[in-house]
C-alpha cells in the first residue's frame, strides 16, 4: 500500500530523481526510496516499447524495485523477494495482466546482472 505520493522530476532523457522520500507497505514490510534516488522507471528492452511504456500505472513498482535492486539499498531481501514485490505492486495498481506478466517475466529472466550491483 503506497504510504505517500510518489514525486520524480526527470534528471535527463532516461533518468528521473526522487524529489521527496518514497514509502510503500508491502508483504515484506515498508520500503522507503530515499530523497534525491535515481531511477529509470522500468528498463523495458526496445522489442517491448509497443507493448510496455517506461512507465505508467506500473511506475511506482518500477521505482521501488529499482530501489531494492540498488546497491545503496541495505534491506536484507533476496532478489526473487524483490521480483514478487514488483508484482505485488503491480496487482495493487491494476496494471493488465499480460502486461504484469510480461514485466515480472523479463525482470526473472534478465534482473540478475543488475541485482544489487553498482547504479
Amino acid at each position: 500500500m503506497e504510504i505517500n505520493r510518489l514525486n520524480t522530476s526527470p534528471i535527463d532523457d532516461k533518468y528521473w530523481e526522487v524529489l521527496e522520500e518514497y514509502s510503500y507497505e508491502t508483504s515484506k514490510g515498508l520500503v522507503v526510496v530515499p530523497k534525491g534516488f535515481r531511477t529509470d522507471y522500468a528498463s523495458v528492452p526496445k522489442i517491448f516499447r509497443n507493448i510496455i511504456n517506461t512507465y505508467g500505472k506500473h511506475g511506482r513498482a518500477a521505482v521501488v524495485h529499482d530501489w531494492l535492486y540498488s546497491s545503496q539499498c541495505k534491506i536484507d531481501i533476496t532478489r526473487a523477494e524483490a521480483d514478487k514485490i514488483f508484482l505485488e505492486i503491480m496487482v495493487e495498481w491494476n496494471v493488465k495482466k499480460y502486461k504484469r506478466f510480461l514485466m515480472y517475466y523479463l525482470v526473472r529472466m534478465f534482473g540478475g546482472s543488475h541485482f544489487r550491483k553498482g547504479d
